[in-house]
């Protein structure tokens, strides 16, 4: 890991590979590789009999560091002569760490003890294989004589402060490779390439007592598991399973799990064990450590880092915390229902808050023929901050103008806020490290991109629509809802606009990360449009595919084949052979543990294809190339909607929430035994309510924190 550069380098040499080791130790200066300006003279004042001494205006030597990853001092020992100022500068993979003047006034002109100095460079993270670099420039009768580098185990850092080891840095055992990713801390991260655990280690150098904290790419793709342990002792121990974020490894989906008061001894080894899951492989980025007061160490408290849920009733946010088991205590947030809410973690401390959008009431709008063809309505926004316990307070609110033309669309017919703005997906389009959200215009024509001013306000950009790719060109009154996903793998977030009926269309735009959008591909189902798109990678070949519900006439479930550019390579199956209508809620994961996914409904029911009602298991088995979806499982003694998932007791493996149908819906949490097959058991909540009998209660789930402790 590069070291904080304090300057920039003076000089401008060419690239040169040093073949010479630096060692944990004392390495001579002469046995460094000399890269320009610089030659091995005998003197016994120097530590080894000899020592480098310049031979041009600028010099330069270095060598390749050797030892276990960790936090280090480097000390550089030379002779500071009085009879010039000479300068040099150490740096650490190009990155300057060190640069400081010759200009001693005490000592010697010449090469004696007495002009012998060192200068310590305290607390880098160096990692096996980075490039220790020295530059100097020579003055007057100072020919820069530099005798050694030594390199040292820093001493532990004072209370509240830290230090990061990269997770690529560590000592791979097995099942982890190192990959690029823009979003991780040092560029790279670790992630598991399948077959069997995944294993990586760190050995201690520093003893002392810290807050560990690893941070991780939860993606929603997956529900990978880690394990922490320190001499094989397992002190943490949790499921990767949000469901907010970004379904690829981005600043969206960047998450943390902290363990407290860990006692460490010089030699501990920590271990990372786990396996990742779906799309979603095990992405570990840094461990952090930051030095508190001694305690005793631990695995990680009950009901942390296991999921909550959320859910309305009567006009009100409920979110009920989960005790670490699976049983909930519910909590009213006083957020109110009404607009757009989405849960994301806003401000990246772990847990969930609350966005509203909402359009200010624009109603009823004026004739155009009478007054004007373009109107000016507010988007107002509304973060409600998460204080770690499930108590939410307004944060920030803000107003964004949006000014349309209205493409020749008759305003007057207007009633609905939907049509001039519909919301989508919350999450980090342009890169940035903060939440932003899209939506779409029907009145307009227009993609809405909103973005995060770095403080919770937004800044709006209007893209056009690429109407000439949609069925009936136009954007449809029945709706159009935009989602997130990266799928051409470059880190940046894509849109996927669908649109619901009589235009049957979803449209794959890639970002290109000017505020742009650029149309590669389209996909629907039937004369009545598509709905529950799902980003996930089905047919395990690293890139995200889509697996799409196509309602109404002609009704079933499909796949968009990704071919790794976010562009089609095919059409997937269709389920059933026939047409079915409410087909209802639908999830996917890695439920059984195979290391391939798997897909949940529980709400199928059509006599006319065949399908009796049940939990439904698929699977998507590919042969030559294609791929299939094929029932695997039927538990008809559960019967509802799936509306969430992720490890809910603290098992390692994927639960579901499932909710029934009627005026009030109760709530069952279905228990996986790692094999997908599932047991219900109520949630403990209140029923909650819905406006019709054939509805099924929006029960979601997300890390709201911790129970009060009492």
């Amino acid at each position: 890991m590069p070291a904080s550069q304090s300057a920039p380098s003076l000089f401008d040499f060419p690239e040169t590979p040093f073949t010479a080791t630096l060692s944990l130790g004392l390495t001579e200066a002469e046995d460094l590789s000399i890269a320009s300006g610089f030659s091995v003279v005998s003197n016994p004042h120097a530590s080894g009999g000899s020592y480098l001494q310049a031979t041009a205006a600028t010099s330069r030597a270095g060598g390749v560091f050797d030892g276990p990853v960790g936090l280090y001092d480097i000390n550089v020992s030379y002779f500071d002569e009085t009879d010039g100022v000479s300068y040099m500068e150490v740096l650490v993979n190009g990155a300057v760490v060190a640069a400081f003047d010759w200009d001693a006034t005490g000592g010697d002109a010449i090469v004696t003890k007495a002009s012998a100095a060192e200068t310590l460079i305290s607390g880098l993270v160096l990692a096996p294989g980075d490039v220790i670099e020295l530059r100097g420039m020579s003055d007057g009768g100072e020919p820069l004589r530099t005798d050694a580098v030594e390199i040292l185990a820093s001493p532990p850092p004072a209370l509240g402060e830290s230090f990061v080891i990269e997770a690529e840095d560590l000592q791979i055992l097995s099942g982890f490779t190192v990959g690029n990713n823009g979003a991780a801390s040092g560029g790279q991260n670790l992630q598991h390439t399948g077959g069997g655990t995944a294993r990586a280690v760190y050995t201690v150098q520093q003893a002392g007592t810290f807050d560990l904290t690893l941070g991780y790419f939860d993606e929603t793709d997956g529900a990978s598991w880690m394990q922490v342990l320190v001499n094989g002792t397992v002190v943490a121990d949790w499921a990767w399973d949000a469901t907010g974020g970004a379904a690829i490894a981005s600043t969206a989906s960047r998450a943390t799990e902290v363990i407290e008061a860990l006692e460490l001894q010089a030699g501990d080894v920590i271990e990372l064990r786990g396996q990742g899951d779906g799309g979603e492989p095990l992405r570990a980025d840094y461990l952090e450590f930051t030095a508190v007061e001694g305690g005793a160490s631990g695995p990680t408290p009950p009901g942390t880092g296991t999921l909550d849920l959320w859910y309305a009733r009567d006009g009100e946010v409920y979110v009920a915390l989960n005790d670490g088991d699976g049983a909930f205590t519910e909590l009213d947030t006083g957020v109110e229902t009404g607009g757009s809410l989405r849960a994301v973690d806003m401000d990246g401390d772990g847990d969930f808050d609350f966005l509203r959008v909402e359009l200010v009431d624009p109603f009823p709008l004026p004739d155009p023929s009478t007054t004007t063809d373009h109107f000016e309505f507010v988007v107002e926004t509304t973060v409600y901050e998460n204080d770690g316990s499930g108590g939410f307070t307004v944060a920030t609110t803000d107003a964004v103008p949006y000014v349309t033309e209205g493409d020749g669309y008759p305003y007057q017919a207007l009633d609905r806020a939907r049509d001039i703005v519909e919301v989508g997906e919350a999450g980090d389009i342009d890169g940035d490290g903060d939440v932003d959200f899209v939506g779409a215009s029907l009145i307009g024509g227009d993609f809405l991109i909103f973005d995060n001013n770095g403080d919770d306000s937004f800044s709006l950009t209007v893209v056009p629509v690429p109407t000439e790719y949609l069925a009936f060109g136009e954007l449809s009154p029945g709706g159009n809802y935009t989602r997130l996903a990266d799928m051409n793998d470059d880190g940046l977030l894509d849109l996927l606009l669908s649109v619901a009926w009589e235009t049957s269309s979803t449209l794959v735009m890639i970002n290109d990360g000017a505020g742009g959008f650029d149309w590669v591909g389209s996909y629907g189902g039937s004369d009545d449009g598509n709905s529950t798109e799902i980003p996930a990678d089905l047919d395990g070949d690293g890139d995200l595919d889509v697996l799409y519900v196509a309602i109404s006439d002609g009704g079933g479930i499909s796949i968009y084949v990704n071919d790794g550019t976010g562009a089609s390579a095919g059409y997937g199956p269709w389920f059933p052979d026939g047409e079915l209508n409410g087909i209802g809620a639908l999830q996917i994961a890695d439920f059984d543990g195979d290391g391939a996914l798997e897909m949940v409904n529980a709400s199928i029911d059509d006599s006319s294809e065949g399908l009796d009602p049940g939990l439904r298991v698929f699977e998507f088995p590919v042969e030559d190339g294609m791929i299939d979806i094929v029932v695997d499982k039927l538990d008809p003694s559960l019967v509802g909607q799936v509306t969430a998932q992720g490890d809910f007791e603290g098992d390692g493996d994927v639960d579901l929430i499932l909710t029934t149908r009627g005026v009030s819906s109760e709530v069952y949490v279905l228990f996986n035994d790692g094999a997908a097959h599932f047991a219900a058991v109520p949630a403990g909540v209140a029923d909650i309510e819905n406006e019709y009998a054939f509805m099924s209660a929006g029960v979601y789930s997300g890390e709201f924190g911790n129970l009060p402790i009492a």
